[in-house]
């Protein structure tokens, strides 16, 4: 019996996680095509009866043919009414355009992501149903190889930079997305995390100094690596049994 309560103990977890993601507020990246012309526009929109204060961050993911990557991130507090739907962003762009794209809309409130939607274009083919079962997030909505950014300081900045590449080129490309938090502590130092999800997976105080930072974004690689490898490995043994 005790194999079975702890799946299933684990199972509610999950759902109970996706639970709260695109519930209360719902985050849509809309496409319109007019001739060669496709226009996304994010929108947002409040499914309770009570006043929400938000915040948002649009992030476009660019890769080229040579594989060099590059990002535009927008981001901007707004407030909803009971039942209202808001356009936050849009953008224009090429369907003759032969980049991998992918943009990622994500809506924080008290700093925790409650509603999120991904939009990709030029991406490669998907696997299979049953590789699509293991790899896709909690509420299906897809989001492999994303690290977002919120820092305050250049040794944050330089953190990231270190932690991105690491990440790019252990190609991790884990399905959750991966925050680098920065937040001011005590006088003039800060606390920089590295959180999946909700989960703080890595926390140091920031200093400036470059071999310090590039040591610990390594320290932070080998727990996100773990952290992917632990939730694969869960994930297999529910699906085995």
């Amino acid at each position: 019996m005790k194999p079975r309560l702890f799946i299933f103990f684990v199972l509610f977890v999950q759902v109970s996680i996706a639970q709260f993601t695109n519930t209360d507020v719902v985050a849509k990246i809309k496409v319109e095509t007019v001739d060669e012309a496709i226009t996304a526009v994010a929108t947002a929109t409040n499914t309770t009866e009570i006043y929400k204060s938000l915040r948002y961050t649009l992030t476009v993911f660019r890769t080229d043919s040579q594989n060099n990557l590059s990002k535009n991130i927008q981001e901007e507090r707004f407030t909803l009414e009971a039942n209202e739907t808001k356009e936050l962003s849009s953008g224009t762009m090429s369907s003759k355009d032969p980049d991998k794209i992918i943009v990622l809309l994500l809506i924080y409130e008290d700093d925790k992501i409650v509603a999120k939607d991904r939009l990709a274009f030029n991406e490669e083919a998907k696997p299979q149903p049953e590789e699509v079962l293991e790899d896709s997030s909690d509420d299906g909505i897809e989001l492999k190889g994303i690290v977002i950014e919120e820092t305050k300081t250049k040794p944050g900045r330089d953190f990231y930079e270190f932690f991105y590449n690491s990440y790019t080129l252990n190609q991790i490309n884990g399905n959750k997305i991966v925050g680098v938090y920065e937040t001011l502590s005590f006088g003039r130092t800060t606390i920089l995390q590295v959180k999946i999800e909700d989960n703080v997976i890595h926390q140091f105080i920031g200093k400036p100094d470059l071999e310090y930072l590039e040591q610990v974004s390594k320290i932070a690689i080998r727990k996100v690596y773990k952290y992917f490898k632990d939730l694969k490995k869960q994930k297999n043994d529910i699906f085995q049994y």
